[in-house]
């Protein structure tokens, strides 16, 4: 395979780069919304993505509408649920216009995300959506980090065969996929061009693989990243910021124990069903008090059987069972309790 139809394509990522509104140096401040709850919003579409089986395409293109959108309107914070899975509906039919693929219901993404909006405001919500990104009913599918990683991965595999590099690169690998999505999931990435990011974990991909082989195979690759650089523009400047920035994305998403971002979820349950989720309402949080009427006559402790059930807890009862059932470790601590209590009553 050439490289110049692949260059070609690289050429036409690069134009619609330039006109991307949402992301690059030139991304306008998000008015209204913090970064942090961006933030958490892209990790539940993260999430949806898993949950519906759906390809990364959808993410980053849910993602890119999302930034598009806040960078043109001013959004309040209740609203930003619903502005999230209504981007990511439309990322799902922007997806199946051009490649196909299975389009969640509205109703069914509304239960799944729990974005408290119905299904009719999710629909209205993707109308204003479409009618801000483009001018089309369906607005096309935008240019993201994966279409330049791709871009440029294939690039290098042409490069790498025709110079007989053994062993040949593979297809993209889908822990590539993976990072890039906790990338553009990440806010403080927005400042930075989609070719810039996409070149950085290619170039942190080429340094692991070069750690294992031959110095021959290091060069070749480190050039390919430095030919790369040239061709998308890149100063090494910034490219240098950029691949610090997301290597220290990635070593905190791997080192911290505790995931960033939550969402809280509830269980909407019937009466009837709530009933049966909880058959100890009755029961008490506290033991029964001991009364002096466990006490024999002749100022003894009186010893309960192990079915026996102190008088208190008797009368709480409302059913014509047992109250309750002790084990023999429960009746040792009820019959240690009356000894007690009798040589209380025999200092006095």
């Amino acid at each position: 395979m050439e490289v110049h139809p692949l260059l070609g394509r690289l050429d036409k990522l690069l134009v619609e780069e330039g006109d991307m509104v949402g992301r690059g140096p030139t991304a306008p401040t998000l008015q209204g919304i913090s970064p942090g709850m961006r933030d958490g919003s892209a990790h539940v579409l993260r999430c949806l993505k898993v949950w519906f089986e759906l390809p990364t395409d959808v993410l980053h293109a849910a993602t890119a509408n999302i930034d598009t959108f806040l960078a043109k309107m001013k959004a309040q914070p209740k609203h930003l649920s619903c502005i999230a899975v209504a981007a990511f509906h439309l990322a799902c039919v922007q997806f199946k216009q051009e490649f196909g693929c299975s389009v969640p219901d509205p109703q069914t993404l509304v239960n799944i995300s729990q974005s408290r909006c119905s299904a009719s405001d999710l629909v209205r919500m993707e109308g204003i959506l479409a009618n801000k990104l483009s001018s089309q009913s369906i607005p096309p599918l935008p240019v993201t980090c994966l279409s330049f990683i791709r871009a440029m991965w294939e690039v290098s595999r042409v490069a790498s065969d025709r110079l007989e590099i053994s062993p040949p690169l593979p297809p993209l690998p889908q822990h590539l996929s993976h990072q890039l999505e906790i990338l553009v999931c990440d806010s403080s990435t927005m400042r930075v061009r989609p070719s810039e990011l996409s070149l950085a974990l290619l170039s942190i991909e080429f340094q692991r693989i070069a750690g294992s082989e031959s110095g021959t195979v290091s060069a070749a690759l480190m050039g390919f990243v430095a030919e790369l650089q040239k061709y998308c523009g890149i100063t090494t400047p910034d490219f240098i910021l950029t691949h610090a920035l997301v290597l220290g994305i990635l070593d905190k998403y791997n080192g911290d124990s505790q995931v960033p971002h939550r969402q809280r979820l509830v269980w909407k349950l019937s009466n009837r069903t709530l009933k049966h989720l909880r058959p100890t309402d009755k029961l008490r949080a506290t033991l029964p008090k001991i009364s002096e009427e466990s006490l024999d006559r002749s100022g003894g402790p009186r010893l309960r059987s192990a079915s026996e059930c102190s008088l208190e807890s008797l009368s709480d009862s409302d059913t014509g069972r047992s109250a309750c059932s002790c084990s023999d470790d429960d009746t040792d601590m009820e019959m240690e309790a009356p000894r007690t209590w009798a040589k209380i009553v025999a200092s006095n």
